[in-house]
């Protein structure tokens, strides 16, 4: 039996919803706060252990179904330079008996299959709405929402991701989110497919691309070497991607570049990363997701990682005598992981802008990744 009957999430993207569902499914009555109106519509690669953590939550197979699954022989990992010219093949992502295949979703379909999978067992969702203030003693903790309601429940949890108002309210003096020096660009690039997929290095970018059946588009995420941060407008950020892409000349990536326009919908964020120091809970209010340790993207993880926690965390709420006890072993489960991956990812942003070729940036990445197949 679980040691808790009611949480409050704040936060309705993958860690929010995955607690609600991971949560529900021991019992415990949930509702979600989420402020934005509507995901980013880009893709997101959830592989290694993050599809035990789709099973466990049970809604690995609707991902398979809405999504992309890869192989282990498939090129999506496979790196090319500016000309074409094949420099690594093969998987890098270790494998084990039983493993599902890797998938890669539209986080728009994902975050509804969450969302259903969630108010199928009962969870309450609320959008537009956040919390104001959050007090909490030895029986309860009292959460203040910007609409002025309250909500008296056994936990909280801080799953509204880099900017966490949470974090802000439940650790004032931790750090604040850091830029890592490099731009990420995201493009839905449309129909058809586009081949060999997979990584392509020229001297000023790095371009990958796979194709989603669902979607019937071409995911295209960059990743820039931008040593100061910058706010770019929309017209900014394409005279950059269109500027980047052009130095290229492989078949698929001039096809893609034929495909780029200025009314193309590209996504341009600032890569940051926060590790917050241990413990991530005070009282009965925890943080997990980027809430508590937002990555870059170099090791693919972020959302793996976030899936990770929502489910360890309805393990141990399922096991402990007392909500102490649980977010106790939590931090034990989570925190030496969870380090792997930023860290890992902050190095090989520093190689990347240091121009370190392929040939030493993917052994650190195939350590980092080797670290993590081992069991959550």
């Amino acid at each position: 039996m679980a040691c808790v009957s009611s949480a409050l999430i704040v936060g309705g993207g993958i860690a929010g919803l995955s607690a609600a569902i991971a949560l529900a499914r021991q019992g415990v009555r949930c509702e979600v706060l989420e402020i934005a109106d509507a995901p980013l519509g880009a893709s997101l690669g959830l592989s290694g252990r993050a599809t035990d953590a789709l099973v466990e939550l049970g809604v690995y197979q609707e991902c398979h179904d809405t999504g992309r699954p890869f192989t282990a022989d498939s090129n999506a990992t496979s790196i090319r330079d500016a000309k074409g010219e094949l420099l690594h093949a093969g998987a890098i992502r270790p494998q084990w008996p039983g493993a599902k295949p890797n998938v890669a979703v539209y986080r728009p379909v994902f975050l509804q299959v969450l969302a259903d999978t969630a108010q199928g067992l009962g969870v309450t969702l609320r959008q537009k709405v956040t919390v104001e203030a959050i007090e909490s003693d030895d029986h309860a903790a009292l959460a203040t929402l910007t609409t002025g309601e309250q909500r008296r429940v056994d936990m909280v949890i801080g799953a509204d991701g880099i900017g966490s108002r949470t974090r802000s309210l439940l650790f004032p003096d931790a750090p604040k989110p850091a830029y890592a020096g490099q731009l990420s660009i995201r493009w839905m690039a449309g129909a058809p497919a586009v081949e060999p997929e997979g990584w392509y290095y020229s001297p000023l970018v790095r371009v990958g691309f796979y194709y989603l059946p669902h979607q019937r588009t071409v995911y295209v995420p960059a990743v820039i070497v931008m040593p100061e941060r910058k706010r770019l407008s929309d017209a900014e950020v394409y005279t950059v991607f269109e500027q980047l892409m052009d130095s290229y000349t492989a078949p698929a990536m001039v096809e893609l570049r034929r495909r780029l326009t200025p009314e193309s919908d590209l996504i341009g964020t600032s890569f940051e990363w926060v590790l917050v120091p241990e413990p991530w809970y005070r009282g009965r209010t925890i943080l997990i997701g980027d809430a508590a340790h937002a990555t870059t993207a170099h090791m693919g993880m972020g959302g793996g990682m976030a899936l990770e926690d929502a489910v360890v965390l309805g393990q141990c709420i399922g096991g402990a005598s007392s909500l102490n006890e649980a977010f106790e072993t939590f931090m034990q489960r989570r925190f030496a992981r969870v380090r792997t991956v930023v860290e890992t990812s902050v190095k090989l942003s520093q190689m990347e802008q240091q121009h370190a070729p392929p040939d030493q940036t993917r052994p650190v990445l195939a350590a980092g990744l080797h670290a993590l197949a081992e069991p959550y």
